[in-house]
């Protein structure tokens, strides 16, 4: 009985599966080299018409702040950024509510955030670490703990910033160290289709809908910044291939 009861307890609190868009394989458009875009991309979006899509890149300083961003306009067809002075007013608009905190239209289906500090080794130890040789007291062969594994073992250890991001239980981003982007790891799809697009802790992007089932798209790997278009009949998002380089990939889909 206890057994039966515990697992209906984990299908109360964890997401469903289920099938929620019908996709087809997900197409590379174009590639991008962040080295050459002045900055790695922090803010992807579509144009109200589908046909263009904005790109927005920064720097960030040594404490993970964004820094000196600058703007691209491209066709959604072909990834070839072309630079400008400010992000367009569909790209601002877009990103407005692609972002937010709750989906378009809705006041319940919302992001929860939170904000932590977390202390991490800095260094790998052996299970138990240098403190916990040899027991307690002082040990005249050697064991016990000194002064001097105290002092290193306070070196090790390091206090993160850590923000995380759930719904329904269900962590879709975290920010270690770093400025939280909304819209990172997650985007809204237009009111009308009523669901989120997000990438898992492993890359790869999922759908949910308002009562927390969920969907991974098929064959996609090492996503940020998933992005629906106005219509929500595409989810764009860029793939990381390598040290400052992506694939721009869009996955068609439909109810």
């Amino acid at each position: 009985m206890r057994t039966v009861f515990a697992a209906l307890m984990v299908a109360l609190v964890l997401p469903q599966t289920a099938t929620l868009l019908h996709s087809v394989p997900p197409k590379v458009v174009g590639h991008l080299d962040a080295s050459k875009l002045k900055g790695d991309p922090t803010q992807l979006g579509w144009s109200d018409t589908g046909e263009q899509m904005f790109l927005q890149t920064a720097d960030r300083d040594a404490v993970g702040m964004v820094k000196n961003t600058h703007y691209f306009v491209m066709s959604a067809t072909d990834a070839r950024p072309q630079s400008v002075d400010a992000a367009p007013e569909w790209a601002t608009a877009y990103w407005g509510w692609k972002s937010n905190k709750t989906a378009p239209g809705s006041q319940t289906f919302s992001i929860d955030i939170k904000q932590e500090v977390k202390t991490s080794i800095a260094t790998s130890a052996p299970m138990g670490g240098s403190l916990a040789r040899g027991g307690g007291g002082y040990n005249p062969n050697g064991g016990g703990t000194s002064v001097e594994d105290v002092q290193m073992r306070s070196q090790q250890m390091q206090k993160q910033q850590v923000i995380t991001l759930t719904l329904h239980n269900q962590v879709i981003g975290e920010f270690v160290n770093q400025q939280f982007l909304p819209g990172y790891t997650f985007g809204w799809a237009p009111r009308e289709v009523g669901l989120i697009a997000y990438a898992t802790p492993d890359g790869h992007i999922a759908v949910m809908d308002e009562q927390g089932a969920k969907q991974e798209i098929a064959d996609t790997k090492d996503a940020v910044l998933p992005a629906w278009s106005a219509d929500g009949s595409k989810i764009a998002f860029l793939q990381r291939t390598g040290k400052r380089k992506y694939d721009l990939v869009v996955v068609d889909v439909k109810p």
